[in-house]
C-alpha cells in the first residue's frame, strides 16, 4: 500500500467520519443540537397537520352555520322583514330571485385563487394535445369525429403499410445482389432494385428530348410489387424470400416451401 492511499482501518479514517445517530454521539453539545433539531421538526409536522385540520373544521361549522335559516330575533331578519320581507320568498323587486346566500367556502391551501382552474384547464390541454398527437400518427385528421374501432382499424392499416414496404425494400436488396452475381446489369422492371439517388445535375445529354422517352407504365400498388418480386426471385433464382431460403431446383422449393404469401408461411 502507498503513503498517499489511506487506511481504511486506522483511525485517522474512522475519525473522518460523522455519525448522526443521537444514541451514537458523545460530545454533549452535539447531541443536544440533535435532539432539538428533531423536536423542532416534530413540532412543524404537528402544527401542519392542526392547521388542515382545524381548517376543515371550521369550514364543516360554516357549512352548517349556512344551512340553517335566520331566525325571527335575528336583527338582519328583522331589518329585512319591516322591508316587506317574508321568510322563503326571494330578495329583490323579482319574485324569482335567490333565496339562498351564496355558498362561502374556506380556502385551507396556500395556492392561488385562480390556481385550481388553471391546473384543470392545463390537464384539459394536455389531454386534447396527446388525442391529437395519437391521431396524427394514425393518419386521422384531429377535428374528424371519429369511434375506436376506426381508430384501431386505421392503425392496423398503418401498421400493416409500413411492414410492406420493409418487406418490398428487403426483396429489392436481394433482388439487386441475385442479378449481379448473375451478370444482370439492369432491373426487368425499375422497382426491382432499390431506388437510386437522383442526380443533382439537371442538364440534359444532347439529342434527348421528352419525346423520344418511352410511355411509362402504370405504377403498381405495393402489394402487387412485392408480389412481383417475391414471384420473380422464386422463378429466376428458386429463392423464396418467406422462407428466407434458397432451393436446389423446382423440386425441392415445392415440396418444401409452404406456399406464396406470408400468410402460407
Amino acid at each position: 500500500m502507498s503513503d498517499e492511499e489511506e487506511d481504511y482501518m486506522s483511525d485517522k479514517f474512522l475519525a473522518g467520519l460523522q455519525d448522526v445517530r443521537p444514541s451514537l454521539v458523545h460530545n454533549r453539545g452535539k447531541k443536544r443540537q440533535l435532539e432539538v433539531e428533531t423536536k423542532n421538526e416534530e413540532l412543524k409536522k404537528r402544527q401542519r397537520e392542526a392547521a388542515a385540520a382545524s381548517g376543515k373544521v371550521d369550514n364543516d361549522r360554516l357549512q352548517e352555520s349556512l344551512n340553517k335559516p335566520l331566525s325571527s330575533d335575528n336583527k338582519g331578519f328583522q331589518l329585512l322583514a319591516k322591508m316587506g320581507y317574508k321568510a322563503g320568498s326571494g330578495l329583490g323587486k323579482q319574485s324569482d330571485a335567490r333565496t339562498e346566500p351564496v355558498g362561502i367556502t374556506i380556502k385551507s391551501g396556500r395556492g392561488g385563487l385562480g390556481r385550481e382552474a388553471a391546473v384543470a384547464e392545463l390537464t384539459l390541454k394536455r389531454q386534447e394535445l396527446r388525442r391529437a398527437h395519437l391521431l396524427s400518427k394514425a393518419g386521422i385528421e384531429s377535428r374528424e369525429e371519429i369511434s375506436t374501432e376506426a381508430y384501431r382499424r386505421r392503425a392496423t392499416h398503418k401498421a400493416e403499410e409500413r411492414k410492406l414496404q420493409y418487406d418490398i425494400k428487403r426483396c429489392q436488396q436481394t433482388c439487386e445482389s441475385l442479378d449481379l452475381k448473375s451478370g444482370v446489369t439492369e432491373p426487368d422492371l425499375d422497382f426491382f432494385w432499390p431506388p437510386k439517388p437522383k442526380e443533382e445535375d439537371g442538364t440534359e445529354s444532347e439529342g434527348e428530348s421528352d419525346d423520344d422517352e418511352p410511355p411509362k407504365e402504370e405504377p403498381y400498388t405495393p402489394s402487387e410489387q412485392l408480389e412481383l418480386l417475391t414471384g420473380y426471385l422464386r422463378t429466376a433464382y428458386l429463392f423464396c424470400y418467406w422462407c428466407g431460403t434458397h432451393y436446389e431446383d423446382n423440386e425441392d422449393l415445392g415440396t418444401n416451401c409452404p406456399g406464396l404469401t406470408r400468410d402460407d408461411h
